[in-house]
């Protein structure tokens, strides 16, 4: 039977990079319980609070395979990390098929799978869309990586009407710009260590910060 005290999420991506060091943070505290997705279902994290699942976010098939595996778990949290930026760093051009590869993960899976598991959310819940600056309109007005910024700017916009949609189930949503972090997508040259923005993650989770903002070190930033 589920601990009265225990915490029961979701946090997709969690096979690398900052999801990975977030569902280890997570997995080291006792009272939580993490379900780790990756595309294979492959994972590194061997912690006993911590199972990983396989998710192709861009498969409507496996979003559904998968929350038919969530039936009956209540969940305390849905951190929806799990992310693709396909072009360049120096490419300004937009091109369709990158632009549909990029929100069918991004925007359009990450949409199915949270609403997929609506159902599944205890009152109190927290739902973290890690978004970016450069989905921002306060941000880089920059006219690289247009898909990757066309699609976090669309999911921005998602975490704003879903915390209105939920106001009444007294279920949150916030967005989270984790910064310039060092992983494979990031880039050696990046600013940020994974764990230390974990931390910033585990942080606004346990909070108890209002719904339908888009947070940064801590604090609420412009969208």
């Amino acid at each position: 039977m589920r601990n009265s005290h225990e915490k029961v999420g979701i946090i997709t991506g969690a096979s690398r990079g900052f999801g990975l060091s977030t569902a280890k943070l997570l997995a080291e505290i006792r009272n939580y319980q993490i379900i780790g997705t990756s595309t294979t279902g492959a994972h590194s994290c061997e912690h006993a609070q911590f199972s990983g699942f396989a998710l192709n976010l861009s498969d409507p098939d496996s979003i559904r395979s998968f929350v038919s595996e969530m039936e009956g778990i209540e969940l305390d949290f849905l951190v929806n990390n799990a992310g693709i930026l396909l072009e360049e760093w120096d490419s300004t051009e937009i091109t369709q098929e990158l632009l549909r590869q990029t929100f069918e993960v991004n925007l359009f899976g990450t949409v199915a799978l949270t609403e997929g598991l609506l159902p599944l959310l205890r009152p109190k819940a927290h739902i973290i869309n890690v978004a970016s600056d450069w989905g921002s309109f306060s941000g880089s007005s920059s006219p690289y990586q247009p898909h990757y910024k066309m699609s976090k700017a669309a999911l921005n916009m998602y975490t704003k009407v879903l915390a209105e949609r939920l106001v009444d189930r007294n279920i949150r949503v916030s967005s989270f710009d984790p910064g310039w972090i060092r992983t494979d997508m990031g880039g050696s040259q990046a600013t940020r260590n994974p764990g230390e923005v974990a931390l910033e993650l585990l942080n606004l989770l346990e909070s108890d910060a209002a719904s339908g903002h888009f947070w940064h070190r801590g604090t609420v930033r412009d969208w």
